[in-house]
C-alpha cells in the first residue's frame, strides 16, 4: 500500500491539493501492516476495529472516510466499505476566545499588582495580539524595523503560510509602542520576549487573573471576533493570513447591539 501511497501523494502534489488526507492514510497503512491485512480486502468492521483502536474522535473518523473515498477514486476502486460507511454528526465545540475585557482587566491587575512584568510592555503586545491577531511565534519573530510607526502597521511573517504580510494596528497603540521602545534597547526581538515568558504570561498569570484556562492562541481568536464585528469580513480574513474566507466566518458571533447599530445605520 506504502508504493501505491506515494504515487497517490505525488498527485496531491501535482495538483496542489491538500496532503491531509495522505497524512491520514499513512497512519491507516501502518495500522495495516502491523495486522497483516489490505487496504483492498477491508471490511466495515475492521475499519471500525481501527477507529476503536486509534481511539478517533467523530471528526477523525470521517477524515479517514473521506481520505479511503478519495484514494480509492485514485486508484479507481468502485466499490469499498468506506463508500458504504456513513459519516458521523460531528458537534462544533464553542470556539474559545479572550475578549477585550480579559485583556483590559489583565493590563490593570499587572499594573497595579504585578511588579515582577514590565506593564508597559505588556500592554503592548497584548493589544498587538489581540488587534493584529498575532500568533506566538509571529510575535517572537517581531524586530523593530518590521515596524512602520508612521503608518500605523507591521510587517508580519505568517507561521502556517510562509509568507509575509502587513497589518494594521490602532494608532492609539502608537505612542505606547514608541515609548516602550525608548525604554528598553532591542536584544533578542522587539520586544525581547521569549516563548517561554509568553507561555508563563498567558498559562500562569493571565489563567489567574481570570480564573480560567487561557493560552496565547486564544487572543487571536478573540482578535478575529471583535474585528468582525467591526470591519468587513474580507479585510478580516486578510489580516488573519486566511485562505479561506469560511475559516474567518466561523470565529463570527452575532453581538445584537451591534447587528442593531448597523442594521439602524443601513436599513434606518
Amino acid at each position: 500500500m506504502k508504493t501505491k501511497l506515494n504515487e497517490y501523494k505525488t498527485y496531491l502534489i501535482n495538483i496542489k491539493r491538500s496532503l491531509v488526507y495522505y497524512n491520514f492514510l499513512i497512519l491507516l497503512a501502518e495500522y495495516l501492516e502491523e495486522k497483516n491485512l489490505q487496504f483492498e480486502t477491508l471490511t466495515k468492521e475492521l475499519l471500525a476495529q481501527y477507529f476503536t483502536d486509534k481511539k478517533y474522535s467523530s471528526n477523525s473518523i470521517n477524515n479517514v472516510i473521506k481520505s479511503c473515498r478519495d484514494y480509492c477514486k485514485f486508484l479507481k476502486i468502485e466499490q469499498h466499505p468506506c463508500f458504504e460507511i456513513k459519516m458521523l454528526e460531528v458537534i462544533k465545540r464553542e470556539i474559545e476566545v479572550l475578549e477585550l475585557e480579559d485583556i483590559q482587566k489583565t493590563i490593570k491587575y499587572i499594573a497595579t499588582y504585578n511588579s515582577r512584568l514590565n506593564a508597559d510592555k505588556i500592554e503592548v503586545i497584548l493589544y498587538l495580539m489581540f488587534y493584529s491577531l498575532l500568533r506566538k511565534g509571529e510575535l517572537i519573530l517581531l524586530k523593530r524595523e518590521n515596524f512602520d510607526l508612521v503608518n500605523s502597521e507591521v510587517k508580519i511573517y505568517e507561521e502556517k503560510t510562509k509568507q509575509e504580510n502587513t497589518v494594521d494596528f490602532p494608532e492609539k497603540l502608537t505612542p505606547k509602542i514608541i515609548a516602550y521602545f525608548n525604554s528598553e534597547p532591542q536584544e533578542t526581538n522587539a520586544f525581547n520576549v521569549t516563548e517561554a515568558e509568553i507561555n508563563y504570561l498567558f498559562r500562569e498569570v493571565m489563567s489567574k487573573i481570570l480564573s480560567k484556562k487561557v493560552k496565547p492562541h486564544l487572543t487571536r481568536h478573540g482578535g478575529i471576533r471583535y474585528l468582525l464585528e467591526k470591519l468587513p469580513p474580507q479585510d478580516v480574513q486578510d489580516i488573519a493570513g486566511h485562505k479561506n474566507i469560511m475559516t474567518t466566518l466561523q470565529y463570527g458571533k452575532v453581538n445584537r447591539k451591534t447587528r442593531k447599530e448597523n442594521y439602524r445605520k443601513k436599513i434606518g
